[in-house]
């Protein structure tokens, strides 16, 4: 009872102090929490919406011949033959995904699915706020978000236009759904019937361009088939398809990969820099019970009943600080998901939330036992220190923690791939010691040179090195120290900021198309020469895009393949931003292809080195004639030295212009606009950017209140020096130049130290995104 009355008497006392610790741990453990919620949301919000459409299935049928949105109809012997193989060994779903105007007035952009809705059992989760469907030919379901969005409920009827076509339909809405499942990836979902009606089609017509197959263990038993004999057979039976598990878009996996682990690298910016301020803190409390010590062992107090009471006062604090923490980051991100909208649905789990909880606690005991056992170790510190001739043992510790980090420094420019992201690890927290050892010895060296200022007033510059030599170990260097930390953690998550920006614009900036049309490789030559003719339309160019094309040794890496011819290079894609050279593509004696560096990093390839891609069944095989700086896995190339036809037409027009394409087109090609093909993925790196500006504006807060506690601390010393400085007879005027100097001094010092080791940690950061395959140059 005594020792809990001590403890509350001991923050009735020093008020500021927990205040002051308490609010960074709140802030510290509403940043870690917050930072994981959202890494983690965003990755679940991608993976479910990889398998909106896909579910569960283990194969997805693609058509060799042609883009992926290639038109069937449900009569045609080709889709026939593949269902008949398939309900062999399992079930075909087949479906449609495409564009329409949905709502009163001018209609809102909705992404549609059309699909047997006896089949809906197979999709991983479709769950109704309202309703139940019905196999309605006019009722369509909608999501929560766009039914929102356009002010739709249950029994409203809303007139639907596909885009590319002048006649519209009536649709009942029979249902609101929850965003799970296809309700991830589709705004509304019609019946077959829904859609040939939508399409101006006969009511025996179906179109499909998602193609689905189910395995069935009880069938495949039923013939005596493995599920490997069962895909070899599916593909030697249906040579028209493409049969492969339902693989995520290589590009959107590297982009999630990349922008995670970016934010945790930004959370854990954020936790150094709130472990930074809580040790300052401490480190300023236990200065000041230096007193209150001495007067409880005059009463018989131990060492250890000392440190006992500092470590349960900070547990307190930590728990404290961390509850409030955790209710700060269900705020911080439902802030997110207002800024970001409806593209990722943010929730702090419960292990979040006793993640964050742990994490507070450990940061406020670790950073109270840190003070408590310099304290412990104090007399012999004092000791070694007289007892040293040359080298003081304060210089030691900055020498020491120097020579480490500069050993990991070189180690991660040369580190391999695959240890590459622990040793930045190890790097980072090297380079933290080192400009904590650093620090004591900058600012002792900067009120030197304001003792040489002072030559004139030799008594003064004394008198002010005295007083500056006890503040040494006070204030003076923690306010430097945290300073300096707070420039390094503000500058590197800007340029981190500022590279996520530039490398995810490249999403909308990939084609300089406005329009994709694709169709079988024998009628596209026609088609881009009549669209070169439609009005608004300022060009038109064949190319080819291939999505999912597998690198020949390695079943797990996907690459956009993009060719164009060398000459139309500039007018089909934003080469120059890329870094592609079209001179070098156009000028290779074989197959000369332009390959993201990151991957070639991953590969173990440079320029000039061989690699081959499975492209619609056959190998092909490419020289690299250069690297390109992106993190997307995107290959460039020459088509006129590709062995296929191109399969797409991209052409530059307006939105008349794609309406006029989208109806002129309407079952023998594909049409939509560029933004499309990662219409997805340029939603996320939108949300991505405005979370990291968050973030940043977080870092700059949490810093600025950190260094202002200290300095108002630091004021707090300074009655004495001025003192001291007055009855040594120096002027209030001198006093005031004094203490100017010295914070402009250390200030400056402290912000070029920063500077210079964002510079570092940057190198590092740079190095350690070598384990994604990302090749790109932080410090250009």
């Amino acid at each position: 009872m005594s020792f809990l009355k001590s403890l509350l008497l001991g923050l009735k006392r020093k008020i500021w102090e927990p205040i002051m610790i308490v609010l960074t741990v709140t802030v510290a453990v509403a940043t870690f929490v917050s930072a994981l919620t959202i890494r983690s949301s965003v990755r679940q919000t991608a993976i479910d919406s990889y398998r909106a459409l896909s579910g569960d299935s283990e194969l997805e049928a693609v058509l060799s011949e042609a883009y992926s949105a290639y038109y069937l109809t449900s009569d045609n012997a080709t889709f026939l033959s593949l269902k008949e193989e398939c309900e062999k060994y399992g079930e075909l779903r087949a479906g449609y995904l495409f564009y329409a105007s949905i709502g009163k007035g001018e209609g809102s952009f909705a992404e549609v699915y059309a699909t047997d809705v006896t089949q809906l059992s197979f999709y991983n989760g479709i769950s109704l706020a309202d309703g139940e469907v019905k196999k309605s030919r006019s009722g369509v379901v909608l999501s929560e978000s766009f039914a929102k969005k356009i002010g739709a409920k249950t029994g409203d009827y809303l007139p639907a236009t596909r885009y590319g076509s002048t006649q519209s339909l009536t649709l009942v809405v029979e249902g609101i759904a929850k965003p799970v499942g296809v309700f991830r990836q589709a705004d509304a979902l019609l019946s077959e019937e829904g859609a040939s009606r939508l399409l101006s089609l006969g009511d025996n017509v179906r179109v499909y361009n998602r193609f689905f197959v189910d395995l069935s263990d009880q069938k495949m038993n039923s013939i005596g088939v493995t599920e490997r004999g069962a895909k070899e057979a599916l593909s030697a039976a249906c040579p028209l398809f493409d049969l492969s598990s339902p693989v995520k878009e290589k590009n959107v996996e590297v982009t999630l990969s990349y922008q995670s682990t970016l934010l945790f690298m930004i959370a854990l910016i954020v936790a150094v820099l709130g472990v930074i301020l809580i040790y300052t803190a401490f480190s300023l409390v236990m200065k000041n019970r230096v007193s209150v010590a001495a007067l409880f062992k005059s009463v018989g107090a131990t060492d250890a009943g000392l440190t006992l009471y500092l470590l349960a006062e900070a547990l307190l604090y930590g728990v404290v600080g961390s509850l409030l923490g955790i209710g700060a980051s269900y705020g911080a991100t439902a802030l997110f998901g207002v800024v970001t909208g409806s593209v990722v649905s943010f929730s702090v789990g419960w292990g979040a939330a006793l993640l964050g909880v742990l994490f507070g606690v450990l940061l406020a005991v670790l950073s109270a036992l840190i003070p408590v056992v310099r304290l412990s170790y104090s007399p012999l510190y004092d000791m070694l220190h007289e007892a040293s001739p040359v080298l003081s043992v304060k210089a030691m510790p900055a020498l020491i923690c120097g020579a480490l980090f500069l050993a990991l420094f070189l180690w991660t420019a040369l580190a391999s791939v695959t240890s590459a992201f622990v040793v930045g690890v190890f790097a980072f927290l090297a380079l933290l010691a080192a400009l904590f050892a650093v620090m004591p010895l900058a600012v002792k060296g900067a009120s030197s040179l304001i003792v040489r200022l002072t030559a004139n007033k030799p008594q003064a510059g004394k008198l002010y090195l005295a007083a500056a030599g006890a503040k040494h170990n006070r204030h003076a260097h923690s306010g430097a120290r945290l300073l300096a930390i707070a420039v390094m953690a503000v500058v590197a998550v800007g340029v981190l900021l500022g590279e996520s920006t530039r490398q995810l614009s490249s999403f909308n900036s990939l084609f300089r198309a406005d329009i994709v049309i694709s169709a079988s490789s024998e009628n596209l030559p026609s088609i881009t020469a009549e669209t070169k003719t439609v009005e608004g339309v300022s060009g038109a160019y064949l190319a080819y895009v291939g999505t999912r094309c597998e690198l020949e040794g390695d079943k797990n890496n996907t690459v956009t393949l993009l060719a164009a011819r060398g000459q139309e290079y500039e007018e089909v894609f934003n080469a120059s931003e890329f870094g592609v050279d079209v001179g070098a593509l156009k000028n290779a004696t074989g197959r000369g292809a332009a390959i993201g560096g990151g991957l070639a990093l991953k590969l173990g390839l440079s320029v000039g080195d061989a690699f081959a891609l499975v492209i619609e069944g056959s190998r092909v095989e490419f020289e690299i004639c250069c690297l390109i700086d992106t993190p997307l896995t995107v290959v460039f190339a020459d088509l006129n030295r590709l062995p296929f036809a191109p399969n797409v037409c991209l052409a530059r027009g307006t939105r008349e212009a794609y309406s006029r394409l989208a109806e002129k087109y309407a079952l023998e090609g594909a049409v939509y606009t560029s933004e499309d093909a990662f219409g997805y993925v340029i939603e996320l790196a939108d949300a991505y950017i405005k979370v990291f500006t968050l973030f940043e504006i977080l870092v700059c807060v949490f810093a600025f209140l950190g260094y202002v506690n200290t300095a108002v601390a630091s004021y707090r010393d300074r009655k004495r020096e001025r003192e001291l400085l007055v009855s040594a007879g120096a002027s209030k005027s001198d006093v005031r130049v004094l203490v100017f100097a010295e914070n402009a001094l250390v200030t400056l010092l402290s912000a070029a130290l920063g500077a210079l080791c964002s510079v570092a940690l940057l190198f590092i950061v740079q190095n350690m995104l070598k384990t994604l395959g990302l090749y790109f140059t932080l410090l250009g």
